[in-house]
């Protein structure tokens, strides 16, 4: 026992990531056209955990990491631009392409660009 435990003292352990890929890895095994996929996410969540190369590890951790906070953020952008389609209209400045977002129900309204300071009447 005292050699398994020599070589799990060294290795890099379970992380946010390695659940992730097992999590997907057990979705993938329900279905029978991906379930080799979804064993082969397991196996390699495991090697992972019990990989030495802890430098390695740690990359992958912070490149998921990366794109989770992408993916995150785009979600949040989404649901902000939902919850503001009722109360806002957004429009683009036809010179330099700024996004600005004026009150609904206004009737024919001046915009000013805040970037450029171009004038355009647009209908609110």
């Amino acid at each position: 026992m005292n050699k398994y435990t020599r070589y799990f003292k060294d290795s890099y352990g379970w992380d946010r990531f390695s659940t992730y890929i097992s999590i997907m890895g057990l979705i993938l095994l329900i279905n029978k056209y991906t379930a080799v996929f979804g064993l082969g996410l397991i196996i390699f969540a495991l090697f992972r955990s019990i990989s030495k190369n802890k430098y390695k590890r740690y990359r992958e951790l912070q490149s998921f990491k990366d794109f989770s906070l992408i993916i995150n953020r785009k979600i949040y952008n989404i649901k902000e631009k939902i919850s503001s389609f009722r109360k806002y209209k957004t429009f683009k400045c036809p010179k330099c392409s700024q996004k600005l977002r004026v009150p609904r129900k206004q009737g024919k309204i001046i915009v000013t660009c805040k970037k450029c300071g171009t004038e355009f009447k647009k209908r609110s």
